[in-house]
């Protein structure tokens, strides 16, 4: 059974999935273990669970299989989860072939089978094989950062090369228990050779036999690996590391979370969401009323709602459209401005200012685009909370219609401002658009081999993709009904 640990926002919602799914639920927090009734197991977790920086999520930690488990049972039981995994595991250890110097970085390019690394050392012989290890993820469109410098990592110890050191994790704070791990991590360096020790945080749960009995399993790894190295031929995986899956959830997934929490205990409308829009202590105590006064549900979900929309944006407040990759790259449209607001719904407009900027609007028989942006010319976009499209009509400066874009994207949510920023709308772009371009009659579904991309990369379902064509064709289909039904008048 996977042992997991859950910390964060969407804990009772995930917990209760988890369980469902045949997870085991290790170190649960005291409020946790109360609602489901668990004993506080302790132990390494296979797979660590925490929020986003940005509340949109998720993000575990674990080896790729334990990961593949987890993305199903979250998909199977909250639909369009989002899931980013690397194609290669940050500190997986790989024998590589050197391909040459990469033009645009000036890294060395690595061969590792399936993908190509770079590592910043220069002057390696073109051919020659390396040891490396992946030092950072290839989210997106980036290749994975290699290094030479090899660790070997477990869950409770890492090996350090050529540093006869012993250094400790900083989140044991106790000083007890650092005294315990530094005398212990000297008595095993005697017979580690050249490897230093690095105590992870689950060295301090472990007794010292657990802890030399670890360290000695690395050892024999790190043999292998070497071993491993010397006799193969090509490039090879030698040591898989573990993996950081960012894992979002949208406007939909969010509401499915929503109807797992309700099961458990009082849950408001909209609680993710809030939570996510950093009114978590305003949630938390709604809620608990509602614990206590559950005939007063209504009344205090009302309250909650009114207080939350005086903060929503209104006509003429600054307004951030934040449109979200698939592949997690987080882009800033030109900022808008508020011109009408209703509840759950805002129009922004938008004006241009660059006249050099294209608009994806009409292509030419090459396949280029071929509609300009002018200065002056503005957008007037349709923003409506949870629906799974984003309309934009562009205008000229003279108020002329220029065309229309349609995003298919997951459900809009309308976020009020905060701290950094003004309020903003958010959404995933799920890559296929359609467009219309009235002076031409012009009606086309585009970007659909940027959809097929994602379902390869793993980022969203066969299922999810096929409902977003499903939406464009929708979308397409009465374009073009509009258009026949304007020429035969």
């Amino acid at each position: 059974m996977i042992k997991a640990r859950i910390r964060g926002i969407y804990s009772q919602s995930l917990t209760q999935i988890m369980l469902q799914s045949h997870f085991e639920i290790i170190q649960p927090t005291s409020d946790i273990a109360m609602r489901f009734g668990l004993p506080y197991r302790d132990g390494v977790p296979d797979v660590d669970i925490w929020d986003r920086s940005d509340l949109q999520g998720i993000v575990a930690i674990a080896y790729d299989s334990v990961l593949s488990e987890l993305t199903d049972a979250l998909r199977k039981r909250l639909g369009g989860v989002i899931v980013r995994r690397p194609r290669v595991a940050k500190s997986s250890i790989y024998r590589g072939i050197v391909m040459g110097v990469d033009e645009k970085t000036g890294h060395t390019q690595v061969d590792l089978g399936d993908i190509t690394g770079l590592l910043p050392e220069k002057g390696l012989d073109k051919g020659a094989p390396v040891m490396v290890q992946v030092k950072a993820h290839d989210y997106g469109r980036k290749s994975p950062l290699l290094s030479t410098t090899i660790t070997i990592p477990g869950r409770s110890a890492v090996l350090l090369p050529d540093e006869p050191v012993v250094k400790i994790s900083t989140k044991i704070k106790g000083t007890s228990a650092r005294r315990r791990l530094i005398l212990l991590g000297r008595k095993i360096r005697e017979y580690t050779d050249n490897w230093g020790i690095l105590w992870r945080t689950a060295a301090e749960r472990l007794t010292d036999e657990e802890l030399r009995n670890e360290v000695d399993d690395l050892l024999d790894i790190a043999q292998n690996v070497y071993s491993r190295f010397q006799d193969a031929e090509g490039p090879l995986l030698l040591l898989e590391g573990t993996s950081n899956a960012d894992i979002e959830f949208p406007s939909e997934v969010k509401e499915a979370l929503d109807r797992a929490r309700s099961r458990i205990e009082p849950t408001i409308r909209h609680h993710h969401f809030y939570k996510s829009a950093g009114y978590s202590a305003l949630v938390d105590f709604a809620e608990m009323l509602i614990e206590e006064r559950p005939d007063q549900r209504n009344y205090i979900t009302s309250r909650l709602e009114r207080v939350i929309q005086r903060d929503m944006p209104r006509e003429n407040d600054p307004i951030n459209i934040e449109h979200v990759k698939l592949d997690g790259r987080n882009i800033i449209l030109v900022r808008g401005r508020v011109v009408e607001s209703k509840p759950n719904m805002v129009v922004i407009r938008r004006q241009f200012r660059h006249t050099d900027r294209k608009l994806k609007l009409n292509h030419d028989d090459l396949g280029k685009v071929r509609v300009f942006r002018g200065e002056g010319d503005y957008a007037i976009t349709h923003a409506i909370a949870g629906s799974p499209i984003l309309v934009t009509d562009y205008y000229s400066r003279t108020g002329k219609m220029r065309g229309t874009y349609v995003n298919i994207n997951t459900g809009v949510e309308i976020y009020p401002p905060n701290g950094s920023g003004p309020s903003r709308i958010r959404y995933v772009d799920l890559e296929i658009d359609v467009i219309r371009v009235p002076d031409r009659g012009d009606v086309r579904i585009i970007d659909q081999h940027l959809l097929q991309r994602a379902v390869d990369r793993g980022f969203i379902t066969e299922k999810m993709a096929a409902q977003a064509i499903t939406k464009a064709e929708e979308i397409y289909a009465r374009f073009v009904n509009d258009i026949e039904g304007s020429e035969s008048l």
